[in-house]
């Protein structure tokens, strides 16, 4: 079965759904028309199809295939919002390039593809198989002079699909690892530090307190640990003064990046940012700090011995002929919607097709991540989403052939 069902690969049809999906603009905000071109794909597939308006303009597009036992629920989710990055949609050799393809409309393929495969073989599934398409999970936040439905991102499409009733027993996100399987998230952070000081000297001084803080990560790695996950902190962005007459106006916002580890307390780290802040008061006397929090997200980990896990290293060792491998420790810093769907109890790994930031795939060379010294065109393997398209329909099929009082499920 699983030789037939690796026959009915289509790599046409792969790029045939990433070009149109690359074609269609869905930055932070702006997500309807893809949902509605995967809502298409997904009644092209016999799949009950709904969406769900998390707000005007902006809904999750939910597939759902039935099968008729009493199978495990399988989910792929993936996020339809990307950074506006203008590019071209283009093909060239084995690559494809195209807005929004590498994070992550490239892995709505490879799940598409991979039900055709099952259906084409005329797989009998008892469970069922559910591909959502969520809106916002970018991570975007509102903060002061930034508003609006184009920064509600950082899971807000997840978190609605999860609290209105769309669920599985298991959920698999393509967001891209490099085809290696990661079994959890660092979870976020994000932090403003207002800096107030004198006309003279308040952005040197607010340049000291960035300082602090980032020398704080060195502290901070040592305390808060992990095997699987690297906690980091970052500057993100800085904003102060005024160009023309600063002494006007001397303020300074920081804006710091914190990576967590699971279940830590947005609170402790808060207080922890505002000792770091407090000495560098204590040591140049003239300025105040103050520390707002205007982002939280948790980050989870889930067992190695889950069936979700066990079922990608088998269906990976079927496709590639050896052990799968697992991602870096700051791969995991990568937030993602994980994080949303896990908090509700469903096992969720990632494992998608195209590069991580701190990964590299495996099938390809590190230089093709950025293809051109502006660092703007990127692009996806098309042998590589084949490949993930081969492990997504080996993996459904192992899971949702299972009955759910076999794997312990109620």
């Amino acid at each position: 079965m699983k030789d037939k069902i690796l026959e009915q690969l289509d790599s046409g049809r792969l790029i045939e759904i990433a070009r149109k999906l690359a074609d269609t603009v869905s930055i932070t905000g702006e997500e309807k028309a893809v949902a509605e071109i995967l809502g298409g794909e997904f009644e092209r597939l016999g799949m009950e199809v709904k969406y769900q308006e998390v707000e005007e303009g902006r809904p999750n597009v939910i597939g759902t295939l039935r099968g008729p036992g009493d199978g495990p629920t399988l989910m792929f989710n993936g996020h339809m919002d990307h950074f506006d990055n203008p590019q071209p949609t283009e093909v060239t050799g084995d690559r494809i390039y195209g807005r929004g393809l590498v994070n992550m409309k490239c892995a709505f393929p490879c799940y598409i593809v991979a039900v055709e495969m099952l259906r084409k073989a005329r797989v009998e599934l008892k469970g069922d198989i559910v591909i959502s398409g969520v809106v916002g999970e970018i991570e975007k936040a509102a903060v002061g002079r930034f508003a609006g439905k184009e920064y509600r991102g950082a899971g807000v499409g997840a978190r609605y699909m999860m609290d209105h009733g769309v669920t599985a027993d298991m959920c698999i996100i393509g967001e891209p690892t490099g085809l290696h399987l990661q079994v959890g998230n660092a979870g976020l952070i994000w932090a403003q530090v207002r800096v107030e000081g004198r006309a003279e000297n308040f952005v040197i001084k607010a340049g000291r307190v960035a300082e602090a803080i980032q020398a704080w990560e060195k502290d901070y790695q040592q305390k808060y640990q992990h095997p699987l996950m690297l906690p980091t902190i970052q500057i993100g962005a800085v904003e102060g003064g005024n160009p023309f007459k600063p002494g006007t106006r001397p303020v300074t916002n920081l804006f710091v990046i914190v990576k967590t580890l699971p279940r830590t307390p947005p609170m402790a780290i808060q207080r922890e940012l505002e000792a770091v802040c407090q000495r560098v008061e204590e040591k140049e006397k003239d300025i105040k700090t103050r520390v707002e929090l205007y982002l939280s997200t948790d980050g989870y980990e889930i067992s190695k011995e889950e069936y979700v896990v066990k079922a990608m290293e088998r269906a990976h060792r079927e496709v590639f002929g050896k052990e799968i491998d697992y991602a870096a420790p700051k791969r995991y810093g990568i937030t993602s919607d994980g994080s949303r769907i896990a908090a509700y109890g469903v096992p969720t790994i990632t494992y998608g097709p195209g590069f991580g930031t701190h990964l590299v795939d495996p099938t390809e060379p590190r230089i093709a991540e950025w293809d051109n010294p502006a660092g703007i065109r990127r692009g996806v393997g098309i042998e590589n989403m084949a490949n993930c398209a081969r492990v997504y329909a080996l993996a459904a099929l192992d899971i949702c052939t299972q009955e759910r009082r076999g794997l312990g499920l109620k």
